[in-house]
């Protein structure tokens, strides 16, 4: 028996199995994740590291990324994923600088850090409406994106709609999602991250042997698709490499979660402590830039073969599953894309929730609320938001261009977010002036005849140099923190630096936490190692094995060095 477009009964079964776990992984966690909201939201703070950075590499693999990698590779070549390899640096920020802090902070969500940073009714406004602003606005555009994937994979494979697309892939999300909470969240996304590396791993290995092999991808493709970082050849001022220069000197620190951000911010709290949040990011980072990043590219090379020319990019990926994989291989794959799907939209959706109730509903609109009335509130608004976001996902249709706009979008309020933790000075209308100009700046940028015109980086430094004038000058024009709420933060964190000096003195024989030179050092061979192994197993993998000697050596320097200031501050 056969259904559209080639796909069998065998390959229905296999996706319908993959969908039947999922609800029965939801159902079992029901009663754990109903107890309390420590469970619902954070799994009682208990989990390992494994299962948290699991967790955060599974969140951010979604069914938008192999199409939106396709998308870069086919229309510029394999340095254009600097434009998400460039978080790699904040990524080891987030190791080094944060993961110990969030979790001695011991917030459900980093909105909830503002009113433990700040003091007065303008800490209060701005919890409020950044817990809106995060769950309506930038998680609704992030969620739009994930399903505009979805609905294409869906319209390639099996010739849906978009509109049953959005459908059907989000109520089958919101089944478990808001039954198990976090609980269910974590656990499944632990299934759905290797039911997804094996697809594209598999997809990967078919798109190659269908090309020719290796050797014939890199003698018959453009070296150009091939290269690892922007020609020069247009010089040092030519667009394309002054965008690469943009991603990597610009976007990973202006970046709303330049600290982290929601997601994993949630999956640090939830570490067993704070040994086991620092080693779960550090492992994310690997996982997510190093090792799947690369099934995607090779697949994506191997199209430029098989489909010369194409209208839609960003299709390509799902029209391998239906051309290339036999039967029981295309459901395997259709399943690893609902997984990688349904791993990021119900986190969101949690999230969202999340921020909804715990830094809105509960300290602003009913206080007094018993915990099953909390996590009802959750429940109903994770079905809100979801219906908000499919309303937003029909009028989008470039997953590219919802990832750009994101970075530009959300740009100028990093710089803040990373300021907070090492200078006393910085206070509630920093962050909100920073919010507001950048958000400002995004909108004039993008809609001025003349500004919306001009190249990615040019716009993204117009934001981030606007908004970080704005709030600079706020910051020194208002009040500082009350004395009081900068010593109770100070004796929580410990944070380093020398930003903290006048709060030291209060606090007496209380020492800051470890050194910034040391944090630093830790910083940049981090990033490093992530980058020189992500590198590496690409030369290695593509056949340039002289170049993977040289950048796994970099990996090996560099890993020496961390292990070493780590054994040496024992």
């Amino acid at each position: 028996m056969d259904f559209d477009l080639n796909i069998s009964f065998l390959d229905i079964t296999i996706i319908a199995f993959f969908m039947f776990l999922s609800l029965a992984l939801g159902l079992y966690f029901t009663r754990r994740a109903s107890k309390n909201t420590g469970e619902f939201f954070l799994s009682g703070r208990n989990l390992p590291w494994w299962l948290a950075g699991t967790s955060m590499v599974a969140t951010t693999f979604s069914s938008d990324t192999p199409l939106y990698i396709t998308g870069l590779i086919r229309s510029e070549g394999i340095y254009e994923n600097w434009q998400w390899w460039c978080f790699i640096l904040s990524g080891m920020l987030s190791v080094f600088f944060f993961a110990k802090l969030w979790r001695r902070l011991g917030v459900v969500t980093d909105v909830e850090l503002i009113e433990m940073r700040y003091s007065g009714r303008s800490a209060s406004v701005l919890r409020g409406f950044k817990s809106v602003y995060f769950s309506l606005i930038i998680h609704t555009i992030i969620k739009a994106q994930v399903i505009l994937a979805m609905s294409k994979i869906l319209d390639v494979t099996l010739g849906w709609g978009k509109w049953e697309s959005i459908t059907i892939a989000t109520l089958i999300t919101l089944a478990y999602a808001t039954l198990s909470g976090y609980w269910g969240v974590v656990t499944t996304d632990f299934v759905q991250f290797i039911l997804a590396m094996v697809g594209s791993i598999v997809l990967a290995v078919v798109a190659v042997t269908k090309a020719g092999g290796i050797h014939s991808i890199t003698t018959h493709i453009p070296a150009k698709a091939l290269s690892f970082f922007p020609p020069m050849d247009g010089g040092f001022f030519s667009t394309v490499f002054m965008t690469f220069l943009g991603y990597v000197g610009l976007s990973w620190w202006s970046k709303y979660s330049s600290d982290g951000g929601g997601v994993i911010v949630q999956r640090m709290a939830s570490c067993k402590n704070e040994r086991e949040s620092l080693i779960a990011t550090f492992y994310f980072n690997v996982a997510n830039y190093a090792l799947r990043t690369w099934p995607w590219i090779i697949a994506a090379l191997a199209s430029l073969i098989i489909y010369p020319v194409v209208a839609d990019n960003e299709a390509v990926y799902p029209r391998m599953v239906i051309d290339l994989l036999p039967s029981g291989l295309k459901g395997l794959m259709l399943a690893s894309f609902f997984a990688a799907f349904m791993s990021t939209l119900s986190t969101y959706l949690n999230l969202s929730s999340i921020y909804f109730v715990n830094d809105f509903y509960r300290p602003f609109v009913k206080k007094d609320g018993s915990e099953k009335h909390y996590i009802a509130v959750s429940r109903w608004m994770t079905i809100v938001f979801a219906i908000v976001t499919a309303i937003v996902t029909y009028y989008v249709t470039s997953i590219v261009g919802v990832f750009k706009f994101l970075i530009a979008f959300g740009s100028g309020t990093g710089l803040v977010y990373i300021i907070r933790w090492f200078w006393w000075r910085v206070n509630a209308w920093s962050e909100i002036s920073a919010m507001v100009a950048s958000t400002v700046g995004s909108t004039i940028v993008y809609t001025h005849p003349v500004l919306s015109v001009q190249p990615f980086y040019a716009k993204l430094f117009m934001i981030i140099s606007f908004s970080t004038v704005v709030w600079l000058t706020v910051t020194f024009f208002t009040q500082p923190v009350e004395k009081e709420k900068l010593l109770s933060f100070y004796k929580k964190t410990l944070p380093g630096g020398y930003g903290w000096e006048p709060v030291k003195k209060l606090a007496g024989d209380i020492q800051g936490g470890e050194s910034l030179s040391k944090q630093i050092f830790e910083w940049i061979n981090g990033s490093l190692f992530v980058i020189a192994v992500t590198i590496g197993l690409g030369k290695a993998l593509l056949g340039f094995y002289t170049s993977a000697a040289i950048w796994f050596s970099v990996a090996v320097i560099t890993g020496v060095n961390i292990f070493r200031k780590a054994y040496m501050a024992r």
